[in-house]
């Protein structure tokens, strides 16, 4: 039960964070962790001389401090006690703040080398009244540098009757050398259910009525805050008067209400523009904060993506009502869509000059997601990645392959239907090379290497489309023994380097054994400008092929990867093209 003193009339008005402030261990909510610690060491007399407490704001630093400077001075006991009377003359003067043997210092107003100077000279004296002289420095982290070195012998080997107990918001600017001569505590944020029992036990005592709704989403609003809670209680108290309702924690906290947020993530879903800038009007005209908008947004979103991906019930701790409405609605976002549209609003949440850039930023962005083709094309392709990733895209299984080496992509671009009506082949014509009867193997000479090199390039991309890709920006150089001579110009340094790769190599070469009788190897053999991809090495062009459908598949990609959008995404992802499929125009 909190201690709380009510309040009688002849008595000034105390406000409910400083009325309801925990006057004993048992009384701090959510830090048990530290409270059972705390008194186990009191109980114990293991008493440290300097104690560090981390943590956000509101949540009960402070508070644990006097709390701790009451059970080591209190004089009910013979002896430090974890569990303070709150009665005697000690425990009133701290919990009033007057007592003389406990000094509490605000670490931004006293953060000078002299403040701490000054400190080192009064903690020699002994305590007045008390057992130990207590200093207690709040928000610790303003200090100077030269102030924490000049605190750093004190802090090590201070005065049997000195204690030292520092708060901070921000650990990561106290230095090591301070951290590694205290104490260390970390305070949690308070759970949801814990604030509201809090909230609860507040108005029972106060006589306000509350409904669960609107006492939940106070504790949402506070964030784990316990001073933050009271306060937002404190404001609705003063505007309701006996009886608070979810609408008036709306008005008065300027939240968006849910279901303002649902129609959002709808029309968004829908890529209705008009329906999204309607609601933003409806917001602004409605005198609320866009910025507040934006993040309420934010964690909407944030809460489909938890119901998309772990169990909800436990990391938001929301009404099942709630919950399955989102469960619901997170069904019709797919997980790429979902990641992008958290990471857009929160980028989207930084400092803006003014309400109206605020709008312009947030109608921009929704039109973008809307709108953009592209925003659009790199979802899709987000999404197939991570089904890539998971084992395959459902609904395009691979067929059967006679070569262990056949790859995804080839087996994707085997099953892609044509996007065009194809022309039939014209049947090929005998040659009088001499032919392997066994294998229909063609022997590759420098004077036929030209009718075949086309036919070799589409046998590559079979197994690999990017290969193919790449091969075709090559020329072709000749025949040395039992290898085929490739080489590349500067322009094309980046397709030289994958069709350089030694898996890459393997592809090509296992094609040239499969189709030729004597070539056994690929080499290519450095910079050759000026000459077009595909020449043989009497420097003709080599003539236009007949189209098959690997060929249209091959210009296809060609042209995909002068998409920069798309080269950059295979080049982030190292991926590899393994399907093209036409996009109707239009809306």
């Amino acid at each position: 039960m909190i201690t709380g003193a009510q309040r009688v009339p002849d008595e000034p008005y105390l406000v409910l964070a400083r009325k309801w402030r925990p006057q004993a261990f048992d009384d701090v909510i959510g830090q048990i962790h530290i409270t059972r610690t705390l008194q186990n060491a009191i109980a114990s007399g293991r008493i440290g001389h300097a104690f560090l407490f981390i943590g956000s704001r509101g949540i009960g630093k402070t508070t644990t401090a006097r709390v701790l400077a009451k059970a080591l001075n209190c004089t009910a006991q013979e002896n430090a006690t974890p569990n303070p009377c709150g009665e005697c003359d000690n425990c009133v003067a701290i919990a009033a703040g007057n007592s003389m043997d406990v000094i509490e210092i605000d670490g931004a107003s006293n953060n000078s080398v002299e403040d701490v100077r000054q400190i080192r000279e009064n903690v020699r004296l002994v305590p007045s009244q008390s057992r130990y002289k207590i200093y207690v420095i709040d928000e610790v982290h303003q200090l100077s540098s030269s102030a924490f070195n000049a605190l750093l012998k004190t802090l090590e080997e201070p005065p049997e009757h000195a204690i030292f107990i520092m708060a901070t918001t921000e650990s990561h600017k106290v230095p090591a050398t301070i951290i590694s001569r205290c104490q260390r505590y970390d305070f949690r944020r308070v759970s949801l259910d814990e604030l509201i029992a809090l909230l609860k036990r507040i108005l029972e005592n106060e006589t306000i009525t509350a409904t669960d709704e609107a006492l939940r989403a106070i504790a949402r609003a506070s964030d784990g805050g316990v001073r933050d809670a009271e306060s937002i209680l404190e404001q609705l108290v003063t505007y309701c008067d006996t009886s608070i309702e979810f609408k008036d924690v709306v008005d008065v906290l300027g939240l968006v209400d849910w279901t303002v947020l649902n129609e959002m993530a709808e029309a968004i879903l829908a890529q209705d523009v008009g329906a999204a800038l309607r609601i933003i009007e409806q917001v602004t005209a409605s005198g609320k904060d866009l910025s507040q908008f934006v993040q309420d947004l934010l964690g909407h979103y944030r809460n489909l993506l938890i119901c998309k991906t772990a169990d909800a019930k436990d990391l938001l701790g929301l009404p099942e009502e709630d919950l399955a409405a989102l469960r619901q609605q997170s069904e019709t976002y797919s997980l790429t869509k979902l990641i992008r549209l958290v990471e857009q609003f929160a980028e989207l949440t930084k400092d803006f000059d003014s309400q109206l850039a605020q709008r312009i930023a947030l109608e921009s962005l929704l039109i973008r997601i809307s709108k953009v083709s592209v925003e659009m094309s790199v979802d899709a392709i987000l999404e197939k990645l991570v089904q890539l990733g998971a084992g395959g895209i459902a609904g395009a299984p691979a067929p059967p392959s006679s070569s262990p080496q056949r790859s995804v992509g080839a087996a994707m671009l085997a099953e892609a239907p044509p996007m065009e009506a194809q022309p039939t082949p014209p049947e090929p014509q005998p040659t009088s090379e001499p032919v392997d009867s066994s294998s229909n193997k063609i022997e590759i000479t420098s004077h036929n290497l030209r009718e075949h090199w086309e036919s070799i390039m589409h046998s590559v991309a079979q197994e690999s489309l990017n290969l193919g890709v790449a091969l075709g920006c090559a020329q072709t150089n000749g025949i040395e023994g039992d290898a085929l001579c490739i080489g590349f110009s500067e322009a094309n340094r980046s397709s030289r380097d994958r069709v350089e790769r030694a898996d890459n190599l393997t592809i090509i070469e296992s094609v040239l054994q499969a189709k030729t009788a004597n070539l056994r190897r690929c080499l290519v053999d450095g910079n050759h400008d000026g000459e077009s991809p595909g020449s043989n090495d009497t420097g003709d062009p080599a003539p236009p092929s007949t189209p098959t459908p690997q060929h249209v598949a091959l210009k296809d990609a060609e042209e995909a990867m002068a998409d920069p959008h798309v080269a950059k995404v295979v080049e982030v992802f190292r991926g590899e093209i393994v399907d093209i499929r036409q996009q109707p125009r239009g809306g």
